[in-house]
């Protein structure tokens, strides 16, 4: 019996696993199976209406830039597998096991993702780092203390332990003015803090900086509102200590700009590399030909045509030196530059000059295919630039190997889903021992005494940027390392909406 096309849609139906049809290109969903219907508590008319933060996690871990990128290697590569956690209609929220499939439709291409649920007995505990800053973050929202203001801001009653949180004790903190008790920060002023006794559904929130003992300080967190109760208005100030949550921020802050160094030193070094060694080349044989025309001017009877050729060689030689010079200027230029829009297809060429000399010499084709569009992205191109020169060098040790018999790099640039992708293939001996999700967290280096520091530092660009980078096995040998990150449009709808928008 040969099954009809309505036997297989019948057999989709009593699938185990959820089922959703997405549209190739907008991602959009197009159908699902009953089985998705129930976990996710939508009909199929309503699934299709949903967008996909709708029925996502808000845990950060399942941004919506990883999701665009699962997806979009499924487009480029045929399937792709990970764990999603995702967000039924009741708010409840599931762990799966997602495969997405690349499917040929009569129509044209579509995304088939299989959904697995994975049950508790089956989740893996959570790292410690993980685990660890989220029990930060849930003692950091616990305690809390409870102070009355009276209209001049000036405290009325107290919980023991807001007392505390000031220095005092509950008796003592009574009669203190809020602008002695500490320093506001965020620009909020004395009237500001009382202007919220004059609407009463009014709210704010503010930082305090209090003053300790021996030159320390402690952060306090802070929520003024007016409580109405039994026709009495109160003005109730919530405090929590933060002062683990701010050194945390400057924790952050700090490895920001240690990162912003790190990118900006590596180049600089980029640059003094290419300048000592590529500058080399065409230096030497300038000296050679010179050292070969002194010879032939010291001649009887000089032979002008090769005097003439000589003296062309040179030129050739010196303007191959004068580009390479005027390349690491344009690219220094650039270091110490602040975030600003700037065209992603021309920071790739910029970079793969330098690439392309390094290939050079290792006897390495560079195959490029950047495409025609005009790819607009915001932020810094130069560290841009760094991530992908650190991805194609890592590639060309790879290809240099001598038992890399294709000694090929291939690179492209796709536009998917409002993020630009570009691939960088090689045909390597592969990652396939290491779980790709290691890789850039400094699991793996090829290199002799390797480290992993540049795709380390590589990553967190790429994330400072709102992209990602995920490694791929090149069938049958090799690696695919793709570089996703959010085009302009896709970055000003992230700032106008801070949830989750996969």
């Amino acid at each position: 019996m040969q099954p009809s096309s309505d036997d297989l849609l019948t057999m989709a139906q009593y699938s185990q696993n959820a089922i959703l049809v997405h549209e190739k290109d907008s991602l959009r969903i197009l159908w699902a199976n009953d089985q998705a219907c129930r976990i996710f508590q939508y009909s199929v008319p309503e699934l299709r209406s949903l967008k996909a933060h709708h029925m996502s996690s808000q845990d950060e871990r399942y941004r919506r830039e990883d999701g665009v990128a699962w997806l979009h290697s499924a487009a480029l590569y045929g399937s792709s597998r990970r764990q999603w956690k995702y967000l039924a209609a009741d708010g409840t929220e599931f762990l799966t096991d997602s495969t997405a499939t690349l499917v040929p439709f009569q129509a044209g291409e579509a995304l088939m993702v299989e959904i697995r649920v994975i049950e508790e007995d089956e989740q893996r505990p959570d790292s410690p780092e993980w685990v660890s800053t989220s029990l930060e973050r849930i003692m950091s929202h616990t305690a809390s203390g409870v102070l009355v203001l009276d209209t001049d801001n000036r405290v009325e009653r107290a919980s023991p332990y807001a007392a505390g949180l000031f220095g005092y004790a509950a008796s003592e903190i009574i009669g203190e003015e809020l602008g002695n008790l500490g320093t506001t920060d965020l620009g909020v002023s004395e009237e500001q803090l009382r202007e919220t006794i004059v609407q009463p559904e009014r709210q704010i929130n503010f930082r305090l900086k209090v003053d300790g003992e021996n030159r320390t300080f402690r952060w306090l967190s802070c929520n003024l509102e007016n409580v109405r109760i039994e026709g009495t208005t109160y003005r109730v100030l919530t405090v929590r200590d933060i002062q683990d949550r701010v050194e945390a921020e400057q924790r952050e802050k700090a490895q920001r700009e240690q990162l912003q160094y790190l990118s900006r030193y590596n180049a600089m070094g980029d640059m003094a590399m290419v300048l000592a060694h590529d500058l080399g080349q065409p230096l030497a044989a300038s000296l050679n030909f010179l050292s070969g025309l002194k010879t032939r001017l010291n001649t009887p009877t000089p032979n002008f045509t090769q005097l003439n050729y000589g003296i062309e060689m040179v030129e050739k030689q010196l303007r191959r030196a004068s580009e390479i010079v005027a390349s690491a200027k344009r690219y220094v230029r650039r270091i110490e530059s602040t975030a600003a829009e700037f065209s992603l297809p021309a920071t790739i060429a910029e970079s793969l000059y330098f690439v392309r000399l390094r290939a050079e010499e290792e006897g390495v084709v560079v195959n490029a295919d950047l495409g025609t569009e005009e790819l607009m992205m915001e932020g810094e191109s130069v560290l841009i630039g760094q991530v992908i020169i650190n991805l194609c060098m890592n590639a060309i040790d790879e290809i240099k190997r001598p038992d890399t018999l294709v000694k090929e790099l291939d690179i492209k640039l796709t536009e998917f889903g409002g993020l630009a992708s570009l691939s960088i293939t090689d045909q390597g001996r592969g990652m396939d021992a290491v779980p790709a999700e290691q890789l850039a967290a400094g699991a793996f280096s090829s290199k002799k005494d390797g480290s992993g520091i540049g795709l380390i530092i590589s990553e967190h660009i790429a994330q400072r940027h709102g992209g990602t980078i995920l490694f791929t096995p090149n069938k049958p040998r090799g690696t695919i390392a793709t570089l996703s990150l959010p085009l302009k449009s896709v970055q000003n709808a992230q700032a106008e909406n801070t949830g989750p928008v996969m």
